[in-house]
């Protein structure tokens, strides 16, 4: 309800309220992908299959992109509050954007 006018707006559908089952298949998808990388990865290291370093290195970047993709698709089935609940943990761990972590605006004179 706004104080104007008295009357009740609706909210405008947006891209991640109308595509919820589209999210939803693309999140199981990703899932799966990311597991397969991940096991693919594992197996590559554990079983030790002749791998260069290149395609080592090449299965670990398809692994965390996959999950990188995987946690940003739930994050947008969550909705904001998972990606800002993010934000406030890296800051706790990090101690960035705290006053004890922010350098002095003066230096101490001698």
């Amino acid at each position: 309800m706004t104080i104007e006018t008295g009357t009740v707006e609706t909210p405008k559908k947006g891209v991640l309220t109308r595509g919820k089952g589209f999210l939803k298949a693309l999140a199981a998808a990703l899932l799966v992908a990311a597991v397969c990388a991940w096991v693919g990865f594992g197996l590559g290291l554990y079983l030790d299959l002749d791998l260069d370093r290149g395609a080592r290195i090449t299965l670990a970047i398809v692994a965390a992109v996959t999950t990188e993709a995987l946690f940003w698709t739930t994050a947008a089935l969550l909705g904001v509050s998972v990606v800002e609940a993010r934000k406030r943990i890296w800051r706790k761990i990090t101690g960035r954007g705290t006053p004890e972590a922010a350098p002095p605006a003066v230096p101490p004179q001698p």
